[in-house]
């Protein structure tokens, strides 16, 4: 953490290079950006910096956290910390914009971005990678997923109430993603969803609950319960539910077994 925040430090000193910050803070509007005298320039090497210390965040959820979900946390703790560090925002706004665009590309499905699998089209939509000119395998689509989940609820679900520093990641972009998640019909869900669904709620529930109290359980129940009933995308055989539907649905038990949880 230190070694980061010293070589950021040191490039947000390098002003000789200044850039406009406008195209790279999309959830800002424009008025907002240009608060205090409409001046919207950033020191440049600042901004390269951030944009490779977010590919070394995804690649690293990629890489170690869809081998051990546990890894996710201190990497969440990580970005979080760096990207609502006061001396990297600009006019107070957080720079994590640049990690999302990175999440939005290899990770669409917490976006609301629906397609099938059963098509290089439909695949390409929801982050199947291309590694030497052919698509990544299943299980290496699906470990990536894993790894992108956890991430997700390890950045966003990070308590900032005894922080002089506002959150650049604030918890409802998690339940926004969850219900986007929820609220696809039968006949679009994907085992990526639950894939998704899976590993940004396993690890999850106590901070989930801490934040938003019986609301959370209530999602839970139709994360678990009512978003599977429908069966979820067919199994290898073409028959029943597939191996990542049955997955989410034993997710209440595990609860039930490890924290008392009742849904």
């Amino acid at each position: 953490m230190a070694k980061v925040r010293a070589v950021l430090v040191q490039a947000a000193q390098m002003q000789q290079i200044m850039i406009d910050i406008t195209p790279y803070l999309v959830s800002v509007p424009p008025g907002k950006l240009q608060e205090g005298g409409g001046n919207t320039q950033y020191p440049a090497p600042l901004l390269f910096l951030l944009n490779h210390f977010a590919k070394a965040i995804v690649s690293q959820l990629a890489q170690e956290v869809a081998r051990d979900t546990h890894a996710a946390d201190p990497i969440g703790i990580l970005a979080v910390t760096i990207f609502s560090a006061p001396e990297f925002r600009f006019n107070g706004h957080s720079l994590i914009d640049i990690l999302w665009a990175k999440y939005h590309k290899v990770c669409p499905v917490l976006f609301g971005i629906h397609g099938t699998e059963n098509s290089a089209a439909g695949r390409a939509r929801l982050g199947w990678r291309i590694d030497g000119g052919a698509e990544v395998s299943p299980q290496e689509h699906y470990d990536h997923m894993t790894g992108f989940a956890a991430g997700f609820g390890a950045i966003t679900l990070r308590d900032f109430t005894k922080s002089k520093n506002e959150s650049p990641a604030p918890v409802h972009l998690f339940w926004t993603a969850l219900a986007r998640i929820i609220s696809t019909p039968n006949n679009e869900q994907t085992p990526t969803q639950y894939i998704v669904l899976n590993n940004m709620l396993k690890h999850s529930v106590p901070r989930f609950i801490g934040f938003y109290g019986v609301a959370a359980i209530a999602a839970l129940r139709t994360a678990c319960i009512g978003f599977p009933s429908g069966g979820g995308p067919p199994g290898p055989s073409g028959q029943g539910s597939d191996s990542t539907v049955l997955a989410v649905q034993s997710l209440p038990h595990t609860w039930h077994k490890e924290l008392h949880l009742t849904l």
